[in-house]
């Protein structure tokens, strides 16, 4: 997954993350040009749904 600056446009990384429910993820990230920008920003990574359903069922666990 890439991520850029909101600001610059420039390649940010994911230095860190919180997961706030199940599908939803905060990012805690920075922008690689340290030069003329460096933001630090967090976006959210949310699962919204399927486009293809799974080709079969979770398998159930069993403790054995």
């Amino acid at each position: 997954m890439r991520v850029n600056c909101p600001h610059c446009s420039t390649k940010a990384i994911i230095t860190g993350s919180k997961e706030l429910a199940v599908n939803n993820i905060e990012l805690y990230c920075q922008c690689m040009n340290t030069q003329s920008c460096g933001a630090s920003f967090v976006c959210a990574l949310e699962y919204k749904h399927n486009t293809r359903p799974p080709n079969q069922a979770p398998k159930p666990v069993t403790t054995e």
